[in-house]
């Protein structure tokens, strides 16, 4: 778990989520925009997708749920490696 704590937080502690579970929170909800953005932390190799479907198996759905996730997870990493086929790398 990862703590923030500085004079920009007033002295609070912020728990900040972990880059793979913010991924298949958004991931599940399913949204366009959260699409995109999901598409976006693969293309640029934050979130590893063996990664993804192994946290995801221990996620609290129902089978089905589990199902519907990893096939959408499976979707966006293929949209993520079609979208980085021509990019240049530096």
């Amino acid at each position: 778990m990862h703590r923030v704590q500085n004079a920009n937080t007033n002295g609070r502690v912020g728990y900040c989520l972990d880059v793979l579970d913010l991924f298949l929170a958004k991931a599940w909800a399913g949204r366009e925009k959260d699409r995109s953005f999901c598409i976006a932390l693969v293309a640029y190799e934050y979130v590893d997708i063996d990664a993804a479907i192994a946290r995801a198996a221990h996620m609290p759905l129902a089978a089905d749920g589990r199902r519907r996730l990893r096939a959408r997870i499976l979707r966006w990493s293929q949209a993520a490696a079609d979208s980085t086929k021509y990019r240049v790398r530096d």
